[in-house]
């Protein structure tokens, strides 16, 4: 058996086109033979970095199995592989680094957590390495391997050290403090993001993170995990030919896109002693019944169907709760969700196609009706509980959107549609929650 393990490590010590099945299983069921041709793989990967012969690949299949064997031994060596200089790193292992390196590093790891918080802090060591060993501890932390303090008190540290140590790092750190559910760290969050030390077109917008908080969660890292199902795919491999994607398709894909964009969307039909759909706080007689039809219609809500369209990404309702999961209304009372759910409704991006974009006006038109709405029903909440500041309703009622942001919005917004009553109504909270006009 030891032979047939030998000439099974040598079918995979040299790149190949295809992937070599048959010396992957011999390998997989003679783990204790195989392990000491894949240390010593690792140990010359490190020695010889990017002098390593361009065609010796054994040390990158080592990765996988090693891992796939869940050999704690391995960890150290694998930790100062993945911890030389970022263009060695590419070299030797190209894209593992970005592709299953945290199911890896989980899969091996030792219990050296010191070694772990000292690389990630490591400015030297790759980024993308980096990235893995913060999923590594943040699945450590999901399975009750790491105390949520510790974790806690490392992701501050981060946070608030002044040594900066790379934005990819910041920006990775919001994902892992949503997927472990960590809601008392918003602060850290927003803190991150107004000092703009994040890639924002990959993270997005505060907003964009709270929707990530609440929203259904996977492990971060995966196990066990089998090498071969991980590799064999690989562009490195030949692989059958897939089918390609012809101008039909293509065609019947915008047509799908676009029938979900042109169904005929009831009005809502507003009674006379209904509250106005403009925000004023009037019913609808005493408002907007005797303007002109034009600007009638500019004030009809959307459907019923349309907000549920454009509510598909807000956090579900914890109406069917699922166990271990957590829901805005652990954190939020129905008042405020409401409201949260209109700013939702009027600043939340829309990702309507770009061959169909609406006008200009008509998205101003939606913003401003839903933030006057918006606004009437923040009006009875801050006067119900005698809030005084912005910042006081923040820390207890705003969820996607702090009061600044988006009421700054609705007074632009009433400034260029000339509402004036609700402009002044606007402009006086302002200046007496917030210091300023």
């Amino acid at each position: 058996m030891k032979d047939l393990v030998q000439k099974a490590i040598e079918d995979i010590t040299v790149r190949s086109k295809r992937f070599p099945e048959e010396p992957f299983r011999i390998i997989s069921e003679n783990q204790e033979l195989a392990v000491p041709y894949l240390n010593s793989a690792i140990e010359k990967a490190i020695f010889e970095k990017d002098d390593l012969d361009e065609d010796y690949q054994l040390h990158f299949y080592a990765l996988y199995l090693l891992g796939q064997f869940r050999e704690k031994k391995s960890f150290p060596k694998i930790m100062e592989l993945i911890s030389l200089p970022s263009e060695v790193v590419d070299y030797l292992i190209g894209d593992a680094v970005t592709s299953n390196l945290c199911d890896i590093l989980y899969n091996t790891y030792n219990g050296d957590m010191e070694l772990l918080k000292e690389s990630v802090k490591n400015p030297d060591i790759d980024d993308y390495a980096r990235s893995s060993m913060m999923k590594t501890m943040g699945q450590l932390y999901l399975d009750g391997s790491l105390e949520k303090s510790e974790f806690q008190d490392f992701i501050r540290q981060i946070v608030y050290e002044k040594e900066e140590i790379g934005e990819y790092i910041y920006t990775e750190l919001i994902y892992i403090i949503c997927e472990c559910s960590y809601v008392e760290m918003f602060p850290e969050i927003r803190r991150l993001l107004e000092d703009g030390r994040v890639e924002q077109y990959t993270i997005g917008e505060y907003a964009e993170c709270v929707d990530m908080m609440f929203d259904d969660k996977e492990d971060i890292c995966k196990t066990p995990i089998n090498a071969a199902d991980l590799l064999r795919g690989w562009a490195m491999f030949e692989q059958p030919k897939k089918k390609e994607f012809s101008k039909k398709d293509m065609k019947a894909l915008i047509s799908a896109v676009n029938a979900e964009y042109e169904r005929p969307q009831k009005k809502v039909k507003i009674g006379r002693n209904d509250p106005c759909p403009c925000g004023s706080g009037k019913k609808y007689k005493h408002c907007c019944l005797n303007k002109p039809n034009e600007l009638t219609d500019e004030v009809q809500a959307e459907s019923e169907q349309e907000r549920k369209k454009w509510l598909k990404y807000y956090p579900v309702s914890a109406s069917n709760r699922e166990e271990g999961r957590i829901y805005l209304e652990d954190f939020f009372d129905s008042e405020s969700i409401e409201i949260d759910k209109l700013l939702y409704l009027a600043l939340r991006h829309r990702p309507i196609p770009m061959w169909r974009r609406e006008e200009e006006e008509l998205a101003d038109n939606r913003k401003r009706i839903y933030l006057s709405e918006a606004f009437a029903k923040f009006g009875e909440k801050v006067e119900k509980e005698d809030i005084k500041t912005f910042r006081e309703y923040d820390e207890k009622h705003s969820i996607h959107y702090q009061c600044r942001e988006w009421m700054g919005v609705l007074q632009m917004l009433l400034e260029k549609n000339g509402d004036c009553e609700l402009l002044e109504a606007v402009s006086q909270c302002r200046k007496n929650m917030n210091g300023c006009g």
